[in-house]
């Protein structure tokens, strides 16, 4: 029992939900880590805060006002605490799934808000590739956007890592896909995650 509730806490990059018969996972994509360090670190950054209260006004509190502060300082805390749990989780949860038959967008917009999107493979026409800023320049992060030949126009992966190498993994996916040819020949043929 134990030995499966710790599971969840290992990544596995070849099944998930939903998944087809004879469907082998090529990538499994999140954004770019420093999405979710920067909120994270702007959290850590802010619980320094009270930290630099006490000191400067450590006799003042100390004599008259430490329950208070004490109260305060406690709900404080978990309202950072939430703040960096709420950023962690949304960017644990957005994946990006491309498989020999689709490409699945998991978007987690909130605690309870879910958008699943789903594109099969034959859809693809065009994959672009949009990095805009110092900072994506510099980290290799920026957007793949995948047009397609259906009722959707095109899906957008936002602040992607390394994303000419996410495209050239869809691409060559798509071809091999396109032209019958099954992407994972071997194990150590298989496209790997960037």
């Amino acid at each position: 029992m134990i030995s499966k509730f710790l599971s969840i806490f290992q990544e596995s990059t070849r099944s998930f939900e939903e998944q087809e018969k004879d469907e082998e996972v090529v990538l499994l994509l999140r954004r770019h880590p420093f999405v979710a360090l920067l909120p994270v670190s702007t959290a850590c950054t802010f619980a320094l805060a009270p930290i630099l209260i006490f000191a400067v006004f450590y006799s003042y509190i100390v004599d008259t006002y430490l329950t208070i502060f004490l109260f305060f300082t406690s709900l404080y805390y978990m309202i950072l605490w939430i703040f960096a749990f709420y950023f962690l989780t949304m960017y644990t949860l957005n994946t990006v799934i491309v498989t020999n038959k689709r490409i699945i967008d998991r978007d987690q917009l909130g605690f309870f808000d879910r958008v699943v999107s789903e594109l099969h493979l034959y859809r693809v026409q065009d994959i672009t590739v949009s990095t805009k800023g110092v900072i994506p320049t510099i980290l290799h992060y920026g957007d793949v956007i995948v047009q397609t030949a259906g009722v959707e126009q095109k899906f957008v992966f936002h602040e992607m890592p390394q994303p000419e190498k996410v495209r050239a993994a869809i691409m060559k996916v798509v071809s091999m896909t396109n032209s019958g040819v099954k992407p994972f020949t071997s194990e150590g043929d298989s496209v790997n995650n960037s």
